[in-house]
């Protein structure tokens, strides 16, 4: 009999979601974030200037989520745009001084969240726990090129 509870997408969007929903209330309450414009932030951080379709390819969002999200911080004065150089057609995303800002506050509390989440596992665990995904992750992109 197939149970939902012992099937691994289902444990995984689970845990996924209860984290991301328990970080996501503090980012919310303290900066007014929600979870995608969080996403959003660390990933123009990090990879800017980067485009909308760089933003989906690395997340996974729907590009409408990202469209709405990047509206959002840019109504806030956290993300700015500029027209790329080589195609008039793109926009190239980067944060703010304020969006910076928030970001470096933001950074600490996610990894005070990751390390006491992985405060439950022992550092073999931890090991173990960060190839298994590298390995998941791997193999969910081989699987996605053979659609």
């Amino acid at each position: 009999m197939f149970k939902l509870e012992d099937f691994l997408p289902y444990k995984l969007a689970i845990l996924s979601q209860s984290v991301s929903g328990l970080i996501a209330s503090d980012y919310e309450s303290k900066f007014g974030l929600s979870m995608n414009q969080w996403r959003c932030l660390v990933i123009i951080n990090t990879h800017q200037p980067v485009t909308a379709r760089n933003i989906s390819d690395l997340t996974l969002m729907d590009k409408m989520t990202i469209s709405r999200t990047v509206r959002s911080l840019k109504k806030r004065k956290l993300v700015q745009t500029k027209t790329a150089a080589t195609d008039g057609r793109r926009r190239l995303l980067s944060l703010t001084k304020s969006g910076k800002q928030i970001y470096d506050e933001v950074i600490p509390i996610a990894k005070r969240y990751e390390a006491r989440l992985l405060a439950a596992l022992t550092p073999q665990e931890q090991f173990e726990l960060q190839k298994i995904t590298e390995k998941l992750l791997q193999s969910t992109s081989e699987l996605s090129k053979m659609k």
